[in-house]
């Protein structure tokens, strides 16, 4: 009778234990839901701040929560960043997702409700019933880099928006015979360029091991540029080549219907500034590198478009990348 109560206290013990925990992010507070093994759930709020963030750290110590015991928390522009970060660096599993998983979720549910503290809740039970989501593994210095990655995209696009105009200004004005100042547009368009020079520098400087690696090992790519593609593809898992190929938008797309067969082409899904980078390393692989200059060179003689063959060098370079940082290979390029 005994061994049967105790064995009644330990189940009760473990069942009273944490298995998952589900955090609503806003850009003032957050709603942290914690999930037992019974499927009781105590949902609790603080402040999106630095001090908020360690009194439901210290309340998940208290309440025993297990290194392992899944986090998930929803991708919600920046306010979820610190969350995370914080989270992650006490030690527990993070799994940052997509709110398009959250609303399938709450679409299939029979109220259709929604309320921070329903979402946490919700959240929790996903991090149940999705084993394999996956881990946030980013740092401060990773985010950072990305963030600073972005800008230059940003920056390089609006330089050349700027440029385009002035030159529409300008003809335009000789065609009028009317003269205007464009000065401060001129002026304009230097400033930026000395900023994606300063943000160039800081890339080189803060580039992850991989990319120093790569551009020692690859004749023909830069340390800079290798770092910007690693910084945009960093996050993301991917379990084969094609799926790397298809998330750079690199990919091509079918045109058929019917008896129809349009001509194909690249699907152009994803981040545009990731595409113009691989289009950028693909030109410097072909010119100085032997094997993707063979390459390039072996389908222009095919009649290939000069595009086509740059972008077929440039899915190379991913089945690389994709070979290097997901199977780790030797280089040898």
């Amino acid at each position: 009778m005994r061994s049967v109560h105790y064995q009644l206290t330990v189940f009760c013990m473990h069942t009273s234990l944490v298995s998952s925990i589900g955090i609503d992010v806003s850009k003032a507070s957050l709603s942290f839901a914690t999930l037992r093994a019974d499927h009781s759930a105590v949902v609790k709020s603080c402040a999106n701040t630095k001090d908020g963030i360690v009194s439901m750290l210290q309340f998940f110590h208290e309440h025993e929560t297990a290194a392992a015991v899944p986090c998930v928390i929803e991708s919600t522009g920046d306010y979820h960043l610190r969350c995370a970060l914080m989270v992650a660096e006490a030690g527990f599993t993070v799994n940052v997702i997509n709110p398009l998983i959250t609303k399938q979720y709450q679409r299939a549910s029979v109220r259709n409700s929604k309320d921070d503290s329903v979402d946490a809740v919700r959240l929790a039970r996903i991090g149940l019933m999705e084993p394999n989501l996956r881990r946030f593994t980013a740092t401060k210095e990773s985010v950072a880099l990305k963030k600073v990655v972005a800008s230059v995209g940003r920056l390089d696009h609006y330089e050349q928006q700027l440029k385009a105009h002035v030159k529409q200004l300008r003809e335009a004005g000789a065609l009028l015979g009317v003269k205007v100042n464009l000065s401060h547009l001129e002026k304009a368009i230097k400033a930026i360029g000395k900023q994606i020079e300063e943000f160039e520098v800081y890339i080189h400087a803060h580039a992850p091991k991989e990319a120093v690696e790569i551009s020692k090992a690859v004749r023909g790519v830069s340390q800079t540029g290798v770092a910007k593609i690693l910084s945009l593809l960093d996050g993301h898992e991917f379990t084969d080549r094609d799926k790397l190929v298809a998330f750079t938008g690199l990919d091509v797309a079918a045109r058929r219907s019917g008896a129809w067969k349009g001509r194909e082409r690249i699907s152009k899904r994803g981040n545009p500034h990731l595409r113009k980078l691989l289009f950028q390393t693909a030109w410097g692989l072909k010119q100085h590198n032997a094997i993707y200059k063979e390459y390039y060179q072996k389908m222009r003689k095919r009649g290939k478009h000069y595009f086509t063959c740059l972008i077929a060098v440039a899915r190379k370079f991913l089945r690389f990348l994709f070979a290097y940082l997901w199977k780790k290979p030797a280089l040898a390029c």
